[in-house]
């Protein structure tokens, strides 16, 4: 059986995700598994907005991207925050 891209794209996305819960959940002092990816950032329990930047700033030195600041408003859920980082680290690594 053979590894597809498609297959390598969905590890690296749930890589991602799991680097987004771990930021969000070691600022707000909850388990990684109080993140529900379905929800809004601003659901996080415990989150603030200081917390959530310093959350953001974790994910992009550890995926090494920068996340626009625009984007964290118009954001819906923690997964499509995840979504979002993976397409930026594949920009960056086809660039």
């Amino acid at each position: 059986m053979s590894i597809t891209s498609s297959d390598l794209q969905a590890r690296h996305d749930v890589r991602i995700l799991g680097v987004v819960r771990t930021a969000l959940a070691g600022h707000s002092g909850v388990p990684v598994e109080a993140i529900d990816p379905a929800k809004p950032l601003s659901a996080v329990p415990g989150i603030e907005s200081v917390k959530a930047l310093r959350a953001i700033t974790e994910i992009e030195d550890e995926c090494d991207v920068v996340i626009p600041d625009d984007f964290l408003f118009e954001t819906a859920t923690v997964a499509e925050l995840a979504g979002f980082v993976a397409d930026l680290v594949a920009r960056s690594a086809r660039a």
